[in-house]
């Protein structure tokens, strides 16, 4: 039990992190440029992992990698594919349709385990998993789940079913890497061989394309995502996984948009309807009951 909670705290760390950068992201829209965003949080993370390493003496390991192909996959589908498939995503589709389609992760992704670790979900998982979805439906229809039958599919809507499975794959390598590496070490190079795509996109973005406009709030905002989702975030979300396994902790990605409404309403003033209140009863729900049951091994 002591080790379920220990992965609920986790999880629900690293998606109240994940909901202030959705916040501060769209924020940032008018300062930087998706690729630049992506690129100074990867420089300012990849530092603060690497002083991690350090100091934990895990930098030695290194070495013991044999497997790189593993970790490169684990940069390609975390990092590089998933946000900047995100970012551009949400540029071509509305917000409703993005969340939607992002709400179809822990079932493809209890699908994944099924297939690939031959883990047998109860009935109990997926149970949770219809009622976490049926939470944020709740809140997206704002009250009418009626209005899903008028929405509307376009590219950005791909881009953004591209990007949920670039993270049911990260979810499965990363459960398989972490037998025999740790959630740091991982995570840490991960973030550091992402760079060797990104910051080159980045620089061209910057010179040419959104020249970035720095004031107090854009960079506070820079520096609050370049530690909290992208440092904090990925350790705490790797360590649920290392506990309860990623169909469990793949639920947790559906309380996201509730820590969104959450913080809107504590900094923001902006308060939650009662829709949107019941959603996140449903959510939470969902989330903390499946946290609870653990999935049976064939």
């Amino acid at each position: 039990m002591t080790s379920t909670i220990k992965a609920l705290i986790y999880l629900n760390a690293a998606s109240i992190l994940w909901g202030g950068n959705m916040i501060l992201g769209r924020y940032l829209k008018d300062y930087l440029g998706p690729w630049s965003i992506v690129t100074t949080r990867l420089v300012i993370g990849g530092g603060i992992f690497l002083i991690l390493l350090i100091k934990s003496g895990e930098l030695k390991k290194v070495r013991e990698v044999s497997d790189w192909r593993t970790i490169i996959l684990l940069a390609i589908t975390g990092v590089v594919a998933f946000q900047s498939l995100i970012y551009y995503g949400l540029r071509l589709t509305t917000s409703t349709n993005g969340g939607l389609i992002n709400s179809l992760t822990p079932l493809l992704t209890a699908i994944a385990v099924a297939v690939y670790f031959k883990e047998k979900l109860t009935y109990q998982h997926w149970l949770a998993a219809v009622v976490t979805i049926l939470g944020l439906a709740f809140i997206l229809s704002e009250g009418q789940l009626s209005n899903l039958l008028l929405l509307e599919f376009n590219l950005g809507d791909l881009l953004i079913l591209a990007a949920v499975l670039s993270w049911v794959g990260y979810s499965l390598i990363a459960k398989v890497a972490m037998q025999q590496l740790s959630p740091l070490l991982i995570t840490s190079l991960g973030v550091i061989i992402s760079l060797i795509v990104v910051a080159p996109l980045g620089l061209i973005e910057t010179l040419y394309v959104h020249p970035p406009v720095f004031t107090l709030n854009s960079v506070l905002a820079v520096l609050f995502i370049s530690i909290g989702p992208t440092v904090l975030s990925l350790l705490f979300w790797n360590k649920g996984v290392h506990l309860i396994g990623p169909a469990r902790a793949s639920l947790f990605l559906n309380t996201v948009p509730v820590y969104i409404i959450a913080i809107n309403a504590l900094f923001l003033d902006i308060m939650p309807e009662q829709y949107q209140l019941m959603g996140m009863l449903l959510i939470f729900a969902g989330s903390f009951y499946a946290g609870f049951k653990s999935p049976k091994p064939r």
